[in-house]
């Protein structure tokens, strides 16, 4: 009877530290490994530089274009709040035709791209007073 006993805490205890030790480690492989990171939680970010009211292009790490290529993207931008102010923005398809109209984003506020498909690339242009924008998709 005692032994039983002690057999099914002992088997609880290796239970419960092998899915603690699961956790601990999946979690630090999502923290520290870049790959896995960007997959589950993807974001792009565009720092601009704005000297002319009219509309720019926005590269966005580097890439001219967004592709909303994972199902793990809220298909968010934002505009940070350390941006000089509001910036109105439209999304431009491959070929050039425009797929959403002019929005207004203000400093620290987002907007919701959900009308975007996935597996389309998407090109974002720009136009603000002048100053610095930070500018991020999620």
């Amino acid at each position: 009877m005692v032994n039983s006993k002690v057999k099914k805490i002992s088997r609880f205890g290796v239970i419960s530290v092998t899915v603690t030790m699961i956790f601990v480690c999946s979690y630090q492989v999502y923290q520290n490994v870049e790959t896995v990171h960007n997959y589950f939680s993807p974001k792009m970010t565009s720092i601009l530089d704005l000297n002319v009211d009219e509309w720019n292009s926005v590269k966005f790490n580097g890439n001219d274009s967004v592709k909303f290529d994972t199902v793990f993207w809220d298909k968010t931008i934002i505009n940070d709040a350390n941006s000089t102010g509001n910036i109105m923005m439209r999304v431009k398809d491959k070929k050039g035709n425009i797929i959403m109209d002019e929005f207004e984003v203000f400093p620290g506020t987002s907007k919701n791209l959900k009308g975007l498909n996935k597996d389309q690339q998407y090109y974002f242009e720009v136009k603000a007073e002048n100053g610095q924008f930070i500018i991020n998709v999620i």
